[in-house]
Order: structure tokens, then sequence, then C-alpha cells
């Protein structure tokens, strides 16, 4: 039972949204078998070129600005009970070892390897966009590219990155994907079989970034000149929660992975229905159970900055 990772800023009402219905699910379950035993995971996703500027611009060290935010989320789930099992940071020292040794693995299978990479990158997203994803703009009188799924700007950048093959993954993601109701409600997952529909969609991706760019981040094993993807990272934790790569904890735990279910907003899909399952697989470890997805809430029908009890409403 799983939250998605949770962005920065500070949080809002999309935020708690997230983790009432993953409590929700839960207490359900509870209520059904009372002896069932659940691993209820959040927590704070503290990596990457957002965080570095965030705290830049707020003057606040990069760990004191990370305790702040994180101490934020956990207030906020204090105040409004929910009753999660684990809060996991991903600037934890447990955090870390198990993307090293998620890493290493993946790297050993031969699912990663060292390449020139050129595309056209987003720093809201923290992610390449494919070209045909992509369009000119007119934002404040100036033409600038932009993501078609997430409206943020996008420029183009030249480096030597770490890939992932995710193309070798694409027929095991739609096997996955043909799986009824692995995620729900529907429309989002026919929304990724016809992504993996689209001749050329999958190309293989980027998983690291230049240490030089992006220090506020997990060193890359054996490459001090490279930080690991802050998505690659960020999913990880799912494993964290359970006690991986620590044999011994995850037979405490029972059976604690495939998860059953993650609840997640729509925004971060691509990354869940996609990215996370294709990781697992490579790995040899199952994909999850079910994704739970929800809509944007919105304030006259825009995305706020922030959003409050009173003026929201939910948009599917």
């Amino acid at each position: 039972m799983t939250c998605g990772a949770l962005p920065q800023p500070t949080p809002h009402l999309g935020h708690l949204y997230t983790a009432v219905v993953a409590d929700a699910i839960q207490r359900y379950e509870k209520l059904i078998d009372p002896n069932c035993n659940i691993i209820f995971s959040t927590g704070t996703d503290e990596h990457g070129t957002k965080i570095q500027q965030a705290a830049a611009k707020a003057d606040i060290p990069l760990p004191d600005y990370c305790n702040n935010i994180s101490n934020e989320y956990k207030k906020m789930f204090h105040n409004f009970n929910v009753d999660y099992t684990d809060f996991v940071r991903t600037t934890e020292r447990r955090h870390k070892f198990a993307v090293k040794h998620f890493w290493k693995k993946l790297l050993k299978k031969g699912y990663i390897y060292k390449s020139k990479y050129s595309g056209w990158y987003s720093v809201n997203d923290e992610s390449f966009v494919p070209e045909a994803h992509t369009k000119d703009e007119m934002i404040n009188g100036e033409k600038v590219r932009v993501s078609l799924e997430s409206g943020h700007k996008v420029e183009w950048t030249e480096e030597f990155n770490y890939m992932f093959r995710l193309s070798a993954m694409k027929t095991h993601l739609q096997e996955w994907l043909r799986t009824d109701g692995v995620i729900t409600p529907s429309k989002y997952q026919k929304q990724l079989q016809e992504l993996l529909e689209n001749e050329g969609y999958l190309p293989d991706i980027s998983v690291s970034r230049p240490s030089s760019r992006v220090h506020w981040a997990i060193q890359v094993p054996n490459d001090d000149e490279q930080s690991v993807y802050v998505w690659l990272d960020a999913l990880v934790n799912y494993l964290t929660s359970i006690g991986y790569p620590d044999e011994d904890v995850m037979k405490s735990k029972g059976r604690p992975w495939p998860a059953d279910v993650h609840v997640i907003g729509k925004d971060i899909l691509k990354f869940h229905g996609i990215y996370w399952p294709a990781f697992l697989m490579a790995a040899n470890w199952p994909p999850p159970r079910k994704l739970v997805v929800h809509g944007h809430w919105t304030v006259d029908g825009k995305l706020p900055w922030r959003l409050t009890l009173t003026t929201a409403r939910r948009s599917w």
C-alpha cells in the first residue's frame, strides 16, 4: 500500500488527497480483516534540480530546506490523521543504499549503458521530452518550446548520460497493461496502451545527470561525475519501505512485494505506469498489482500553485 513519493515544494490539497485515498483503502482492508498486516508508505522526494533551485531561491542550505519541507508533510498528515506505517525520505541513508543496490542490479543485467544523449529537457518535470511531444508557444511575448503533456518549458540539452534500455521492455509492458483493472480508472490504462502502440514511442531513457549540473542527488556507483536520475531514485522508495535489499528484513514483513496498490496523481502516470514497471521487470521483480490514479484539484478550472480546502474541486 503506497502513495506516490510526494513532490516539492510545500504540501497542498492534492498531496493530501493522494494520502487520504491510500489511507481509506488500508482502513477498509483492516475492517474486513483486523489481522491484516499492511505496509502503508508515503514520503518526500528530495533530490534533483528543482530542489537545488528552490533552496537557493529561499537562501536556505539544502539539508535544512529538505528537513523543513518533510516536516510540513508529516505535520499535515498528522493533522488529518493519515495513518501511514512508513515515511521514506529519499535523502535517508537506507534509501541511498537501496538505490545504489538497484542500480548495480540493472547494470549487471545489461540494462544500463553510457552514451551521449540530446533532447528537450524540462526542469519542472525533471525529464527529457520526446520532440513529438513538444510544441512552440508564446509566453510573455517570447517564443518558447513547451511539453505537450505538462505545458512546462523545455530546453535543448546535450550531455553524456547513462541510459536505460526501456525499448527492450515494450512487449513486457504491453502484456502487463493488458491485465484487466491493473490501472484504474480504466481511461488511464487506455492512455498508456495507446502510447505503447505508437511506433517509436519507447526510446531508451536517460537515467543519470552530470553531477556538475545536478549535484543534489545520489551519486552513480563508481562514477562521481554522474548522479542518479531523480525519478529512478524516487521510485525505488517503494522498495526502501519493505527493507530492500536486506532479505532478512523483507522476510520479516511477510509478503511485502509486489505492492497491492500505488495511489498517484495523473501527472506522474508515465513514471509509475511505464518507467517503474520497466525498471522492476528488468531487475526480475514483478510490477505493482494495481495503480489507482486520481485527477487534479483545480480552482476555476485551473491548477493553482497552492490549494485550500474551501476553494478546490476535483477534476477527473
